[in-house]
């Protein structure tokens, strides 16, 4: 059962510590809220289908892209690095603001349609 704490800002603050799982915390402006998220949560995990998205509802699609540059593109050749910092700069552009969590198909094929339009260059 999850435990729910009334924090002194007001908001509501669930916490899930459930064996076999990493603790679940999130924070929410109505305790009912907390009380339907830590329902629903403790249900996947029952169920098996439970995946933590706290880091992808952290992290931006721009923060994702930076890391991956700052990470991954210095170990390929010159050519292939450079090429990913181009492609990037559309993508950072556009979808930057969104969270890896909130990214749906709906809005990636959106900026396709948008490219292939001529409309976003």
């Amino acid at each position: 059962m999850a435990t729910l704490v009334k924090t002194p800002s007001g908001t509501w603050k669930a916490v899930i510590r459930k064996v076999g799982f990493p603790t679940a915390t999130k924070t929410f402006r109505t305790k009912r809220d907390a009380e339907d998220w830590s329902r629903r949560t403790e249900d996947e995990m029952v169920r098996g289908v439970y995946i933590q998205r706290a880091p992808a509802e952290r992290m931006t699609v721009s923060d994702a892209l930076k890391r991956y540059l700052a990470e991954v593109s210095p170990t390929k050749r010159p050519s292939s690095a450079a090429s990913n910092g181009r492609h990037s700069k559309p993508l950072i552009q556009h979808l930057g603001k969104y969270s890896l969590a909130a990214l749906t198909p709906e809005i990636i094929a959106k900026y396709r349609d948008d490219r292939l339009a001529g409309l976003d260059r």
